[in-house]
């Protein structure tokens, strides 16, 4: 099991080698796009003045307790994580798994994707357990169960909200927010995909075949206890954004954060820049310019959520990494 297992990490190393050159215009790409909209936001859309009284003017407690939920809430995914893996009789230190965790936002800060993070989660882990299939199975399943159960949340307070979005704005949250359930649905729990795949090759048809295989292989209690950890990091999520936005004194109803909040996740999982930004910051200015914040307060929240989220975080990974990797050596030497 053993060997088998290393060679199949090195087959997945040598088609990555051989993937690179490929993927390389793509990665141009995604800095081109955050490049030209970050100038797009500072040249045309936000008036640095204005900017930097905002930030001047920021409560810092806030920032600090939102630092401190976001903290918390990176060990809650771990336990979340903990439940995939132990549907697969794989047992790895909680420990273990809060590391990478934090290790993952580390590499997010330098990797050309906001997933980047979770490549590295995969290597570690299908390193540390020689299971690389399953690595890379719950690490893709982790992260969308927390989404869908976001948008099911934003489900849940969208008939008691209407009154609170613009009426141009109604039919686009409606649309993304069921769109959000019903196709999480579609993957997490439903044979669709894979009995079209049969019949009509669908693109990415063998990585959805492998997804499809791990979430098989998990069954409903492990994947029900994964959205019930999903709930409670969500629930933290809402609270670190509600707590940024007070801290540039932006008050606005719960059921605001709770309908953009998932829109705005699902921005940054896609893989069209580098780290979310610029797409974050424009999706920051869409969504709340739509409820009366003015674009250089959203850009302030925009970024100071990546600046949590990303530095604050992955700057702990990174110590974390350092020790880690320290006593490694140590031991060898």
């Amino acid at each position: 099991m053993y060997e088998g297992d290393r060679r199949g990490i090195l087959l997945d190393t040598m088609r990555t080698k051989e993937k690179r050159t490929l993927k390389l215009p793509f990665t141009a790409l995604k800095i081109i796009v955050s490049v030209t909209l970050l100038l797009y936001l500072l040249v045309f859309q936000i008036d640095l003045a204005q900017f930097w009284a905002v930030v001047r003017k920021a409560r810092w407690g806030y920032l600090v307790a939102a630092a401190v939920v976001m903290i918390v809430g990176t060990v809650l995914r771990a336990f979340r994580w903990r439940v995939l893996l132990r549907a697969l009789e794989i047992e790895v230190p909680l420990w273990r798994l809060i590391y990478l965790y934090f290790v993952g936002a580390f590499f997010n800060i330098f990797l050309p994707s906001g997933l980047g993070g979770d490549a590295v989660k995969m290597a570690e882990l299908a390193q540390y357990t020689r299971h690389g299939p399953e690595a890379i199975g719950t690490t893709l399943v982790d992260r969308a169960t927390g989404l869908w159960v976001l948008f099911v949340l934003a489900l849940v307070v969208l008939p008691f909200s209407t009154s609170l979005l613009p009426a141009a704005w109604l039919p686009v949250v409606v649309g993304a927010t069921v769109t959000g359930v019903v196709g999480g649905w579609v993957v997490l729990a439903s044979p669709l995909i894979p009995w079209l795949g049969g019949r009509v090759k669908l693109p990415w048809q063998a990585k959805l075949e492998r997804f499809y295989h791990s979430i098989s292989q998990l069954g409903y209690r492990a994947l029900g206890g994964a959205c019930l950890y999903s709930l409670l990091f969500d629930i933290l999520l809402i609270i670190f954004n509600v707590l940024i936005a007070r801290a540039f004194d932006v008050r606005l109803p719960l059921q605001i954060f709770l309908l953009f909040t998932p829109l705005i996740s699902f921005s940054l999982a896609l893989p069209i820049s580098i780290g979310g930004l610029g797409v974050r910051e424009q999706t920051y200015i869409l969504l709340f310019g739509a409820v009366g914040v003015a674009k250089a307060t959203a850009t302030a929240l925009s970024l100071s959520n990546y600046i949590l989220t990303n530095l604050v975080i992955g700057l702990l990974g990174g110590l974390l990494y350092a020790i880690f990797n320290a006593k490694e050596l140590t031991t060898r030497a």
